[in-house]
């Protein structure tokens, strides 16, 4: 019986190996709606959806601003299926009026895709933004095994560093940051470390990857595979090392690692 139980635990992936290599779902007939269309991930994924054939609802945080606009001048080709609408998901009013939306043309049983990061696995002192996304990991992982009973599948996309690709945050000076500091603050943390902290968020801001479409192939994917991955990691090999590192070894290892490449400045 013992030998047998590999075997078992084999059969989920062959499973979807073999459903993978099916003919992918058909856009024609099928709506999306998307957040955060007016940058970023969100834009580039509305336009490869709309050019491949779906009804896509592009939630715009500024529906008259220069992203939308954009948006709706890049998708004129096939005009009537990209509809931009407003939506500021901390606003109840636009959460309510994209549900209706959701219900009168989306099907009873479709997919979420969640953006993550792989921010979600460590924190290099951009603690809110890490808190975040490992709340959306969580998040999901209940939202898949509820949903299951559905039909509906949910998903993970977890990018690397891809903030030239995005725009996601602007490099800032040293300057910029001391003097947004309280009094309080700048007691704490002196000149030398909030340059430090600039250099090094700048230094990080720079090595992101120009080539947002390797996001949007997973999105992709997982929207229209007949076997979507649970999650799908697009980061670099020594991003993914970092968070396979972090997974393996001890917390009071990595604390150890990453609190020396985080600050070499000492603070009264």
């Amino acid at each position: 019986m013992w030998a047998a139980a590999p075997l078992l635990l084999l059969l989920p992936v062959l499973w979807r190996l073999w459903r993978r290599g099916a003919a992918p779902l058909e856009p024609a007939g099928r709506a999306v709606l998307i957040t955060g269309c007016d940058s970023g991930f969100g834009h580039l994924l509305a336009l490869r959806l709309h050019r491949l054939g779906f009804t896509v609802f592009a939630g715009c945080l500024c529906p008259g601003g220069e992203g939308a606009r954009r948006l709706q001048r890049e998708a004129a080709a096939g005009a009537g299926r990209l509809r931009v609408l407003r939506l500021d998901v901390t606003r109840a009013r636009d959460v309510l009026a994209a549900k209706e939306l959701v219900l009168s043309h989306l099907p009873e049983r479709g997919r979420i895709v969640f953006m993550s990061s792989i921010i979600a696995y460590f924190s290099l002192g951009n603690g809110i933004y890490s808190m975040t996304k490992a709340a959306i990991e969580k998040f999901c992982d209940a939202l898949r095994l509820e949903m299951k009973k559905f039909g509906v599948r949910v998903c993970i996309i977890q990018p690397g560093n891809y903030a030239r690709s995005t725009k996601i945050q602007p490099p800032v000076s040293a300057e910029e940051i001391w003097n947004e500091l309280s009094e309080e603050e700048k007691a704490v943390y002196n000149k030398e470390y909030v340059q430090e902290r600039a250099n090094f968020f700048n230094s990080i801001l720079s090595e992101g990857s120009t080539n947002g479409n390797e996001v949007v192939d997973a999105m992709v994917d997982a929207l229209t595979s007949p076997a979507p991955k649970a999650r799908y990691m697009v980061a670099k090999l020594k991003e993914k090392a970092l968070v396979f590192v972090c997974a393996l070894f001890p917390t009071v290892v990595m604390d150890s690692v990453l609190s020396y490449a985080l600050s070499k400045v000492k603070l009264a």
